[in-house]
């Protein structure tokens, strides 16, 4: 026979026993910040509708020529700035239609097709222009560097499809002569990462934006299978479809049959209150952003002939940049790589392009010589978001991720040189056996500035 229940292991006994003396002080008290766990009234919440926006360019977008966006002043808020860029292509529409489920080459076997990651190597050069004053300057080939080193691995498959990336073999650079539309994020301020808020726009209605960027020529985007040097696939009769079961030869547009470029800036337009848009206008903004500045060098054969010789090499570099730099990115592309438009190859064959790189502040060293195996493996395991796989090298002096940090969340502003007033940056190179006659070295600076908005209009402010 079981025993008798007690009043502890009664039905209810437990809010019983919690509730004795005034009734339904448990779940009810008129005392100021009292909450009731079951309440289902709901407080007011400030209603933000998007709409996505697509400009047209002032003037058609052509290979080799500048192109101007205006920044339309439409919301309240811009988020997501983003070129779509729908590319032409050298293969007839009927071909061209079904380049996805065949393969494409001429009668030596050899494929064609944009470069790897064609939607960042497009551009040339991109300005953000706030007025005649220019806010911000890159180059695809930076943005391409930075976009390797930041997200997650999930993330970057889609970011690969959407900007004509792929792994390189002869089949995806067949198919990438007629790539579907590719979206290109531009880092616009208050527009970076994940996390940021967007540009509040209402609060500078005095002031104009534009986005002016020069475009590469098509004769510098096409790469073949075959590392040819600048290929030229337009205007052949040797080239041949192959299906499962047939294969058909065909003959390609001539170089001036070859349609524009269709380009477009994409934004999000985000629509507040009246209340929310006087509240933008009459406070004071502080946006916290990175600018980018780019130092390119070229190593000639004179710079590679004690390495040549069995002996060492050494140059130094003079590097360009502003604000307190978090990290500096750099890496290496050979000159054949460059005329064969692989501008996507920063490897030299199974080693390194330098045997190691220090950094040097009023002639005094900063950063001590370090090889591939710190500045490349290390670093970006223990700092950056992800590892590219490539030789994308990084002196970065952020805590970089940390336990409680995700990689999208924002980015923290947790160490730094500071560029303004550093005497005389330099990069101190030993250079390694190159695979090519000569180099180009890119070194991509990324500062921290501060763009603050009072009285309906906004400048950038350098951190000291």
């Amino acid at each position: 026979m079981a025993a008798p229940a007690t009043i502890a292991s009664s039905e209810g006994s437990l809010y019983e026993l919690v509730a004795r003396g005034n009734k339904d002080v448990y779940f009810y008290n008129d005392i100021v910040g009292a909450a009731n766990v079951f309440d289902s009234s709901y407080k007011p919440q400030t209603p933000w509708i998007a709409e996505i926006r697509q400009e047209s360019p002032r003037t058609a977008a052509e290979f080799g020529r500048t192109v101007d966006f205006d920044f339309t002043l439409v919301g309240d808020v811009v988020t997501s700035p983003t070129f779509l860029i729908t590319l032409p292509t050298w293969l007839p529409s009927t071909i061209a239609a079904t380049a996805y489920k065949t393969v494409i080459t001429d009668t030596s076997g050899v494929s064609y097709g944009y470069t790897n990651g064609i939607a960042y190597f497009l551009f040339e050069s991109i300005q953000i222009y706030q007025d005649t004053l220019l806010l911000q300057e890159f180059s695809g080939d930076a943005l391409w560097a930075i976009a390797k080193l930041q997200g997650t691995y999930g993330h970057k498959f889609i970011t690969n499809d959407l900007t004509g990336s792929h792994d390189g073999s002869s089949l995806s650079i067949s198919r990438n002569a007629a790539p579907p539309q590719l979206r290109l994020q531009i880092p616009f301020i208050g527009c970076q990462q994940p996390s940021d808020p967007g540009f509040p726009q209402r609060a500078v209605t005095s002031q104009t934006f534009r986005i002016k960027a020069k475009l590469r020529r098509l004769e510098d985007l096409v790469e073949s299978s075959d590392a040819q040097t600048k290929p030229t696939p337009w205007g052949r009769s040797d080239f041949k479809q192959r299906t499962a079961t047939v294969t058909s030869p065909f003959t390609t547009l001539a170089r001036s049959a070859i349609g524009p470029i269709l380009l477009q800036l994409e934004t999000n337009q985000v629509y507040t209150t009246l209340q929310v848009q006087d509240l933008l206008k009459s406070q004071r903004h502080a946006i916290p952003f990175t600018r980018i500045y780019e130092s390119v060098f070229t190593q000639g054969p004179s710079d590679y002939t004690g390495v040549n010789k069995g002996s060492a090499s050494f140059v130094s570099r003079r590097i360009d940049g502003r604000h307190p730099a978090g990290r500096v990115l750099f890496f290496f592309r050979s000159s054949t790589d460059l005329l064969a438009n692989r501008l996507w190859k920063v490897d030299n064959q199974s080693s390194s392009y330098y045997n190691s790189v220090s950094l040097l502040i009023a002639g005094r060293t900063r950063e001590d010589p370090q090889t591939a195996k710190v500045w490349r493996d290390m670093t970006c395991h223990a700092k950056e978001d992800i590892d590219s796989g490539l030789q994308i090298s990084s002196m970065n002096w952020t805590l970089g991720d940390s336990v409680a940090r995700h990689p999208n969340d924002a980015k923290q502003f947790d160490g730094a040189v500071n560029f303004t007033t550093a005497d005389r940056p330099t990069f101190y190179i030993d250079l390694a056996l190159p695979n090519a006659p000569s180099t180009e070295l890119r070194v991509i600076v990324e500062g921290w500035a501060l763009y603050q908005i009072s009285a309906g209009r906004g400048e950038p402010f350098q951190l000291n």
